[in-house]
């Protein structure tokens, strides 16, 4: 069951910072050097600072990106540029925005969830985790003592219950409100009345949450949590790095998005297109989409189709394009008989297991992968690394629908990487949970 709390959230002070888009980012994780560098130019305050400072080659173990969050931080706070809310919050967060000819609002909560571990509990990840990032993301935290950010949860919500009663929680004027980099408009209410939280916290009772983003961060918080009760003697007792901050939606909510991540192939040993074309037959149809107007049709295909198991690959070296539809989930049991099962019911899982694994013969860890595989989310941009000549191949897919991640997740297995991109991505800067 999902512990849920209010907090004294750590906030921007609008009186002195007039327009909020120039002090917030997206997460860490999708942010580029030159994007980083562009956050430091917005704005002196711009949570950039805290959340990804610049390396520099001077860097000691004494003064680094971490060592200056921290001040930069805690400099914030004393000049009131970070003011902590005087009650107990809760926070309804909306964000609004458009995709293609459609209008979304995904509404959520954001509040402190209690920690457990992800091999018990209610509490499940669906995404691997690698080494490196949590430990950039716990220094980070050892340094500031808070979560800058909010991990994005999903729980079920099937009479809209929860929903229905932040919608009607919601006062008429938010406390903020700005359209970020990408033209979304975000929006936050603070929500500090008892009996509307007290109503949140009973609604969540016994609901479960699926992590979406943010796996490294909260496995991050659980080791945080353990060095904290350590530190303090191992007596029993709260502490308040036994809570992370996240941002709460119900998996009902109409403006919950997934979208695909693409993938770019590049480093195939002796890759040979018609010697991988024979093979792909032993698993898929394959049609050969000859001018703009079938290519274009096959595009819309993965996004309509009620069948599953579907991409279209491009092929630099002949510069065609293929539509490739599986022949039958039988073909698959051999291939999935000991290794990851649950993944032959995902498309992504396919891709990785049948054509990059078995065809391309790429067998390298999620680490490796990095060394022959480039995630994009835009279909145009995979085309476009395979005809730069940097690439050999690309494929096309079809969104992972929420119902296959909240099935894995239960399951306690997780997804191939980068199997769901939730649109649009939280801001970082909004709130902050500082926890000494």
């Amino acid at each position: 069951m999902a512990i849920i709390r209010p907090f004294r959230g750590l906030r921007y002070n609008l009186n002195i910072i007039k327009d909020c888009s120039a002090v917030m980012t997206p997460p860490y994780d999708v942010i580029s050097p030159s994007e980083q560098e562009q956050y430091y130019k917005n704005h002196p305050n711009n949570i950039i600072r805290l959340d990804l400072g610049k390396e520099f080659p001077e860097d000691t173990e004494t003064n680094n990106r971490y060592t200056r969050a921290s001040e930069f931080f805690g400099d914030w706070v004393k000049a009131g540029i970070m003011k902590q809310e005087d009650e107990p919050s809760i926070y309804i967060y909306d964000q609004e925005f458009s995709y293609g000819d459609k209008h979304f609002i995904r509404r959520g909560f954001i509040a402190l969830v209690k920690l457990e571990p992800f091999d018990k509990g209610s509490i499940y990840p669906h995404e691997q985790t690698l080494p490196g990032p949590k430990a950039d993301r716990l220094k980070l935290m050892q340094s500031c003592k808070a979560n800058l950010s909010s991990i994005f949860a999903l729980f079920p919500d099937e009479d809209n219950a929860v929903d229905n009663y932040l919608l009607s929680a919601t006062p008429s004027k938010p406390e903020m409100e700005f359209i970020d980099g990408s033209g979304v408009t975000n929006r936050l209410w603070v929500i500090k009345e008892k009996r509307t939280i007290h109503t949140v916290t009973e609604l969540m009772k016994g609901k479960a949450l699926f992590i979406a983003d943010g796996h490294h961060r909260y496995e991050t918080s659980l080791v945080y949590k353990e060095q904290r009760h350590k530190e303090n003697g191992g007596q029993h007792g709260e502490l308040p790095s036994d809570y992370v901050m996240m941002v709460c939606v119900s998996m009902n909510n109409p403006g919950l998005q997934i979208f695909p991540f693409h993938r770019a192939v590049r480093q195939i040993k002796d890759f040979n297109p018609n010697q991988m074309l024979h093979r792909l037959k032993d698993f898929f149809e394959i049609e050969q989409l000859d001018n703009d107007s079938e290519i274009g049709a096959a595009m819309q295909k993965l996004n309509s189709d009620s069948k599953p198991h579907s991409f279209v690959m491009y092929v630099g070296e002949t510069d065609k394009y293929y539509l490739l539809q599986l022949n039958g989930e039988n073909v698959l049991d051999k291939v999935f008989a000991n290794d990851h099962p649950e993944w032959k019911r995902l498309d992504a899982g396919i891709l990785h297991s049948v054509i990059i694994n078995r065809i391309l013969g790429i067998h390298s860890g999620e680490a490796g992968l990095k060394n022959f595989i480039k995630y994009v989310k835009n279909e145009t941009e995979a085309i476009s690394l395979v005809q730069s000549g940097d690439f050999q191949v690309a494929f096309i897919l079809r969104p992972t629908l929420i119902e296959q991640v909240r099935e894995i997740a239960l399951a306690r297995k997780v997804m191939p990487p980068k199997s769901t991109y939730f649109y649009p991505k939280l801001i970082t800067g909004i709130v902050i949970n500082k926890m000494d």
